[in-house]
Order: structure tokens, then C-alpha cells, then sequence
């Protein structure tokens, strides 16, 4: 059986709440947890003697002990690996490594500039988890309650199919969650999604939400361990995929959010449902 590991992306304190999501999903779904510290790499300048670059051993020495610390977050019977990533650049790098591995899922740790929504998530290999600031890293505990925004998309889609195997995997109480400005087109896309998951096992609940999406998705978000949407940003502007719901998400929820990008589809062989992500390269 092959493996599809989930990476956990450490670069100091401010993400331990990477490491422990990251060490919760991997134990949940049978998958190893890989531990991944990136650093900058600097090339040699092309001349008649390529000499060493300090600074890059430098950066390797402290991307090593960075893991080393980060192993105080992940539990004992989790099955742990160490990446140390040198990288011209990060974001490229990380996307390399899950294509590499064949990951299930990234997670990522607090996004203070908001460089990770818009480099990462649209172009990502695989879904995305990050733990937006509002977070406290005491929060982070079982999954109980995992929500799945639905709004008819194909990666609301695929969402919902992650969603729904994550719940099965922890045992948690599956929400379904859709916003639109009517009850009448919040509750037609409930329908739908009630529909695929009658034969699925999960408990689940359904709740029609009323506004506008961002808001009432965030406000949802306080009684969640887990958050579950998709992303429409491939492809689009920068500045549109900034006022998405997923970006929006990713900044203000009250707890963890999962993201399945729209370079995903459906497929039996993946923990979550969905493709991993050498199947996206």
C-alpha cells in the first residue's frame, strides 16, 4: 500500500500549531507525519572555482536544529520523518516535496503576511491546512466537530469527500455548511450534499447560513475544530483570489482550515478521496 505522508512545515515557534494539526491528521489517517524545515539557498556564483557559501551551511545547520525542536510537538506513537528543504525559493520548494512524497496534505503554520494564500493554496499539489492567527495553540486538541463549507464547486466538492473521510477517520460530528443571501439557495445546495453522504455512515448535520459568505462561514468557524472549504483561486487575479472566501478563511476563522485547491479531483486511492499530490504535477 502506498504512502501518502502529510507534511508538516516548521519554521520556529510560530508554527508548532502546524506540527501539532500536522501530527493529529497523519495519526488519524495511517499516514507518516514528515517533518519539513525549508531554508534559503543561496547558488554558487558560475566561475573558473565554485567556492562554498557560509551562509548556506549556515541555514542547513539551523534548519536541522529547528526539527530537532520541532519533535517536542508530535507525539510518541506518530510515525515521523525529516525533510530539510533547501530551496532557491520556499514556496516552490514545499510544492516540490509534496509531489516528491506524494503527500495527502501541507500544513502550514500562522500566516502573518498572507504570503501562503497567495503563493501556496491556488497552485497547491495537494489541500492546504493552515491555522490562522486568531487561533489559540492551546485550542488545537481532537477533532469533534469538523465543518465543510459547500457552495456547488468542484472543489467544494472535493472538499466535502475530504471532509467526510476525515470525520469518519476521528469520529467526528460532520456540519455542513452553506451561505448565500436566501435561505432558498443556501438550503438547494444542503439538498445536494445531503444526498452524497446518506449512504456514507457519517453523522452529519446541515446548516443553512444567511449573508454574506465570508462572515457567516467565519462566525460558524468558533464551534469547529476543523474547517474544510474549497478554493477557486487558480488562475485568477491576485487581488481576487484575496477577497476570496478561502483567503478570508484563512485569515480570520476561529480554527483550523483545511483547503482543497482546484487542481484536485476525485479519486478512491488517496486517504482523503482525492487525488495526492504526484498525481497533480
Amino acid at each position: 500500500m502506498s504512502e501518502h505522508p502529510v507534511i508538516a512545515c516548521y519554521r520556529g515557534l510560530d508554527s508548532a500549531d502546524a506540527v501539532g494539526l500536522g501530527a493529529l491528521l497523519a495519526d488519524a489517517l495511517g499516514e507518516p507525519l514528515v517533518l519539513a524545515s525549508a531554508y534559503r539557498y543561496d547558488p554558487a556564483a558560475l566561475s573558473a572555482q565554485a567556492l562554498p557559501i557560509p551562509d548556506n551551511a549556515r541555514r542547513a545547520k539551523a534548519a536541522a536544529a529547528a526539527l530537532r525542536r520541532a519533535r517536542q510537538f508530535v507525539g510518541a506513537d506518530v510515525d515521523v520523518r525529516e525533510e530539510i528543504v533547501p530551496a532557491a525559493r520556499v514556496i516552490d520548494a514545499l510544492a516540490e516535496l509534496a509531489r516528491d512524497t506524494d503527500a495527502c496534505m501541507l500544513v502550514l503554520g500562522r500566516d502573518v503576511s498572507g504570503h501562503v494564500t497567495r503563493s501556496l493554496v491556488p497552485h497547491a499539489p495537494c489541500p492546504v491546512a493552515v491555522s490562522p492567527m486568531s487561533v489559540p495553540l492551546p485550542r488545537l486538541g481532537p477533532l469533534r466537530r469538523i465543518g465543510v463549507a459547500i457552495d456547488g464547486s468542484a472543489p467544494a466538492a472535493c472538499a466535502l469527500v475530504a471532509a467526510t473521510r476525515l470525520a469518519r477517520a476521528t469520529g467526528a460530528q460532520l456540519e455542513l455548511l452553506t451561505a448565500d443571501q436566501t435561505t432558498e439557495h443556501a438550503a438547494a445546495w444542503l439538498h445536494v450534499a445531503r444526498l452524497s453522504l446518506e449512504s456514507s455512515g457519517v453523522p452529519f448535520t446541515a446548516s443553512p447560513l444567511v449573508g454574506e459568505p465570508r462572515s457567516r462561514l467565519t462566525e460558524a468557524s468558533a464551534d469547529l475544530d476543523l474547517l474544510v472549504c474549497g478554493s477557486r483561486g487558480l488562475g485568477r487575479p491576485v487581488a481576487a483570489l484575496l477577497g476570496s472566501v478561502s483567503a478570508h478563511l484563512i485569515a480570520h476563522a476561529q480554527c483550523p482550515v483545511l483547503v482543497v485547491p482546484p487542481t484536485v479531483a476525485r479519486s478512491d486511492g488517496g486517504p482523503l478521496g482525492i487525488t495526492s499530490a504526484a498525481a497533480n504535477a
